[in-house]
C-alpha cells in the first residue's frame, strides 16, 4: 500500500472516528407525551402556567422515563390535537386513551390495557337514580370538551339527551349542585378523588349500565422501534404494580 492510499485509509478512519463520537456525544431524544389539560385531576394537574406539575400520568410516564434513561417533554394540547399530533410524529405517547374514543385507531399503536375505569352518573343526592339510559330521556348531561362518550352518543346525536360541555368536573359539579344539570358523566378515578379533597357530599354516584371500558395508551407509528420500546416498558410497569398503587392512593384507598 502506497503512501497515498495510507493517508486516504486513515483519513476515512479518522473521519469515521469523529463520526461515532459525535453521535455518542448526542443527546437522548427525549419521550415527547401529550398530557390535555382537559384530562381532569388526578389524572393531569396543571399550575396556573399550564404546566403540567402532578398527577397520575406524570406519576407514570416519568418512572417509564427514569427507567429508560430518557428525558421527558410534556404538551399541554387541547383533546381534539392528540391524533394528530400522534399521526404526524410531533409526540411518542398520550394516555388514558381508548380505541373507541379516537376517530382511527388503526393509525396508532396501542399499549396494552393499564386499567379499567368505571364510569359514572353523578345526581344530586335527592334526585332519582340514575340506572339506565331511559331515565336520561330529555335530561341535560355534564360532560367534558373534547371527550368521545360511545355509550351515548346515538342519543347525543338525536337530541334524545342533551350533552352539556364543560372544561373541568368542577365546573359541572358546580353547575349541577345550582340545578343547571341533571346529571354530571365522568369517571371513578377523577370523582373519588374529588370527594377525597373536596369533602362534598351533596351528590350520589350510580355506575353506568355498560361494562367498564379498559384504558391505553396511544403510541406514535412514527417511529416503530420507539413504539415496541414504549410498549414493553408500559407492560412491565403494569405488572409490576406500580400503576395499581398509584391508582389506589388517588383514590384514597388501600391495596389488600
Amino acid at each position: 500500500m502506497g503512501n497515498t492510499d495510507r493517508q486516504l485509509v486513515r483519513g476515512v478512519c479518522f473521519s469515521l472516528l469523529c463520526f461515532s463520537a459525535s453521535v455518542l456525544a448526542q443527546p437522548p431524544l427525549p419521550i415527547r407525551a401529550v398530557v390535555s389539560d382537559s384530562n381532569t385531576p388526578p389524572y393531569a394537574m396543571f399550575n396556573a402556567r399550564s404546566q403540567l406539575q402532578a398527577g397520575l400520568t406524570k406519576d407514570i410516564i416519568d418512572e417509564l422515563a427514569r427507567q429508560l434513561d430518557l428525558p421527558v417533554i410534556y404538551l399541554n394540547l387541547p383533546r381534539t390535537r392528540v391524533e394528530q399530533w400522534l399521526n404526524e410524529g410531533q409526540a411518542e405517547l398520550a394516555c388514558f386513551l381508548n380505541p373507541d374514543w379516537v376517530v382511527a385507531p388503526e393509525q396508532l399503536e396501542w399499549t396494552g390495557a393499564l386499567f379499567t375505569t368505571q364510569q359514572l352518573m353523578i345526581r344530586r343526592r335527592d334526585a332519582e337514580p340514575v340506572t339506565g339510559i331511559q331515565h336520561l330521556a330529555d335530561k341535560r348531561v355534564g360532560t367534558t370538551w373534547g371527550f368521545t362518550y360511545p355509550e351515548l352518543e346515538q342519543v347525543f346525536r338525536s337530541g334524545d339527551v342533551i350533552r352539556d360541555d364543560a372544561h373541568s368536573l368542577e365546573s359541572n359539579l358546580q353547575r349541577l349542585k345550582q340545578g343547571r344539570l341533571d346529571t354530571v358523566m365522568t369517571v371513578d378515578l377523577s370523582y373519588y378523588f374529588y370527594l377525597k379533597t373536596t369533602g362534598e357530599q351533596a351528590f350520589s354516584a350510580d355506575p353506568l349500565w355498560s361494562a367498564p371500558p379498559e384504558v391505553f395508551c396511544a403510541l406514535s407509528k412514527h417511529n416503530l422501534q420507539t413504539a415496541q420500546l414504549l410498549k414493553q416498558q408500559f407492560q412491565q410497569l403494569q405488572q409490576s404494580g406500580f400503576i395499581a398503587v398509584r391508582l389506589a392512593f388517588y383514590m384514597g384507598r388501600t391495596l389488600p
